[in-house]
Order: structure tokens, then sequence, then C-alpha cells
């Protein structure tokens, strides 16, 4: 098989599974949630790794991905960026989290910082999401 087929392969095949471990990480809070909601008191701690893990390395592999095709990196336009910065802030929620439970070893109950996670993370997700169906409508007016 040529090489540059192949690369091709396994890059879309990269992006692919970037996506499923995305939304494994994403998703691994729905147990968490359900014992939380039903009075369990399930460890934050041992979800958060999981978590991170299919995020963090999932969109890693999806840019991984993007470069073995040879995608050029997407330009940027306010959308994007504000979407981006949401995201970012909804992150950025943990720093007092982690502040209050490891340096002053307060109490405190991750329920309290959960909305502005979600908040954050899912409005810069639908900004992102408006963006992409707006581009795909200009590209589709255009053909």
């Amino acid at each position: 098989m040529n090489k540059a087929v192949n690369s091709e392969l396994t890059g879309h095949k990269d992006y692919r599974w970037g996506t499923l471990l995305i939304w494994l990480g994403v998703l691994i809070w729905v147990p968490f949630i359900y014992l939380k909601l039903t009075g369990g008191n399930p460890s934050f701690l041992w979800f958060l790794p999981f978590h991170l893990l299919g995020v963090v390395g999932g969109s890693r592999l999806r840019a991984a991905a993007r470069n073995a095709l040879g995608l050029p990196r997407p330009k940027r336009n306010p959308l994007q960026l504000a979407g981006g910065l949401l995201i970012a802030l909804g992150i950025l929620a943990w720093v007092p989290y982690f502040y209050l439970k490891l340096f002053t070893q307060s109490a405190v109950e991750v329920m309290n910082f959960l909305p502005f996670h979600l908040t954050g993370v899912l409005g810069g997700i639908l900004l992102l999401t408006i963006n992409h169906l707006r581009a795909r409508r200009e590209r589709l007016k255009q053909n």
C-alpha cells in the first residue's frame, strides 16, 4: 500500500479514536453523578484521572491525526475565540476547588464548582458548534 494512503488511513482512524476517547472521558461522569444523586459519596479523585485521560488524551490524538493528514490549523474567528475562552474559563473553575481542598484543607463540595465548569465548557462547545454549522452552511452555499 502507498505510504501516503496508509498515513491518511491511520490519520482518519486516530481522529476517530481521539473522538471516542473524548466521549469516554466525558461520559465517565455519568456514574459519578448517578451515585451523587442517589445519596452515594463517590470520590471525585477516582473519576478525575479517567476524565483527564480521555479528554486530554483524545484531544491530543485528534491534533496528531490532523497533523498526519496534513490538515492546516484552522483560522480562528471571533466565535471560535469566544468558545475557546469559555472552555478555558470552565476548566479554570476548578482552581479555587483545588486551592481550598489542597492548601486550606477545607471540606469542599465538588457539586459547588461543577455548574461553573459545565457552564463554561458546554457554553464554549455550543459556540464552537454554532461556528462549525455556520461555516458548513457557507461552504454548501458556495458549491
